[in-house]
Parts: structure tokens; sequence; C-alpha cells
């Protein structure tokens, strides 16, 4: 008996999972979302793994996005009333929150339709801040993006515009006239060009010896920073086979209405199984 139970129990709670309910709202004066419903296969593999094919299978989670679907969505929500940059971390926060707005099957999926889109000059520019009318660190037409909580999209008109006024002033030619005058054309000879002076060598410059850094990592970006920080600060440093590398991470949580039994519970025994040397709480 105990077995045919243990046989069917599984099949028989699966059988009670067979729908997925997502949340749906198409525009933002939509007065409250509706709710679509989506069969599951009670049959086969892991609940969790048919919950991730209905979501892909009908674009309820996007995996691969186009820059011009961003383009759209920030002409009509975010480029508006003056504003001509919109925060690519803040609209990625908002995708978390708002339903019409698409969800993402990771932060990724937003890095590539960003990197594709910075590589024209048709969809946005993008720069890393904004002191008064100027934006810093400005491009238009560059794919070379750095992901971080500063990256801001440019409205395509504002961006050439930007950079048709910070153009540099073109090169003044010389008082000399043209170099190329010849004693047939000019009356005059060019005297020959003087080889420069070898330069002195001066002492050997010193290596450096140790790098320190440190850097402070928003919590809902940490997944990507550190993956980030890894990939292109720490294996450049292990690249050196001479190099003896060692990173300390430090986590810093406050909680102004203290922190419940769960997160307390779930917390200390995450630490423990990751062998932290040091986990406390106050």
């Amino acid at each position: 008996m105990l077995k045919s139970a243990e046989e069917v129990l599984p099949r028989a709670a699966r059988e009670c999972y067979k729908w997925l309910l997502c949340p749906v709202q198409e525009v933002t004066t939509d007065p409250k979302p509706t709710v679509e419903a989506f069969a599951l296969t009670t049959t086969g593999g892991s609940l969790g793994a048919e919950i991730e094919r209905v979501c892909l299978d009908n674009e309820l989670v996007i995996q691969t996005w186009s820059a011009i679907h961003l383009r759209t969505l920030l002409q009509e929500l975010y480029w508006e009333d003056g504003q001509r940059a919109a925060s690519a971390f803040g609209f990625f926060e908002d995708t978390l929150r708002y339903l019409y707005l698409p969800r993402f099957k990771d932060w990724d999926v937003l890095h590539q339709a960003i990197r594709t889109g910075a590589a024209s000059r048709d969809f946005f520019g993008t720069a890393y801040g904004q002191n008064g009318e100027t934006f810093e660190g400005f491009q238009f037409g560059s794919g070379e993006v750095v992901f971080d909580d500063t990256l801001l999209l440019i409205e395509p008109a504002a961006a050439k515009t930007y950079e048709d006024a910070h153009q540099p002033p073109p090169e003044v030619p010389g008082a000399g006239g043209d170099a190329t005058d010849t004693a047939g054309t000019t009356g005059t000879t060019i005297p020959p060009v003087q080889p420069l002076p070898e330069p002195e060598l001066g002492p050997a410059t010193t290596k450096p010896r140790a790098f320190h850094a440190s850097a402070e990592v928003p919590a809902a970006m940490a997944k990507m920073r550190l993956v980030q920080i890894a990939d292109e600060i720490v294996s450049a440093l292990s690249s050196d086979p001479n190099a003896s590398v060692r990173l300390v991470v430090e986590i810093s949580a406050e909680f102004p209405e203290g922190a419940s039994d769960t997160v307390k519970r779930a917390v200390s025994e995450n630490a423990r199984s990751l062998e932290f040397k040091n986990a406390d709480w106050e």
C-alpha cells in the first residue's frame, strides 16, 4: 500500500497544477489587468521545466529582443516632455514592476538589444551620466557599451544634435602655406629635413607590484556585475602566471524594521553551506 501511494501521490498532485495564470496589461491606460490561462502538460518532465516551456512558447517571457522594440518603447514612454535620455537600468527595473512592459528571461536579453542598437545611429546614443547639458562619455554609433546603473539611452535625433554641437574645431593650416612648393613653382628651395636627435633613455620604470580595488555593486545587479568583474578584472589579473590573486566579498544589509525569521534562517544556512568565515547578525 505504501509503495502504491508513493507512486500515485505525485501524479495526483501534478494534476492539481495544470494551469499557468499570467496577468496581462496591454497598455498603460487599461483600468486593471486581465488574466490569461495556459494549459500545462501534466505528464513528462518536471513542473518547473513545463512552466518555462509554456512561457517561452507563448512569449510570456522574452529571451531575444530587438533594438527596434526598445527604441519604440522609449519613444512612447520615456523620451517625452522634453526628456531625451532614459536610464537603461531604470528601464530594466520597470520591466520587473509593470505588466505593460516586456518580461525578460534575464538582464542579458536587454544587454544584447542595447549592444545591437548602440552599434547603429538609428536607435539611440549612449552616455554614462548627464551634468547639465553635458553627457558624460557620450557615444553615437559605437557598439562598445559598458552596462552599469549610470548608462543612459539618448533619443537619436537629440544624439545627432548633441554630436554636431560638440564637433572639434577644424584644423587651421599653417601660415607658411603648402609645404609642397618647389623651386620650379615658387622660386624657393625647400631645405632638407634634419633628423631628430636620438632620445636619451632614462632610468628603467619600476613595475607595479600590487593591485587593490573596491566597488559598490547594486543588489539588483549583483549577479551580472559580479560575473562582469570576474570576466574583465579577475581573469585579466590571473592571466599572469606569477600573480597571486585573492578576493574578499563583503556584504552589508540593514533592516530598519528588523529582519524576519525566514530571511535570517535562510541567509544563515546558506552562509554556512558556502563556508563564509564571518556571517553575523546584530
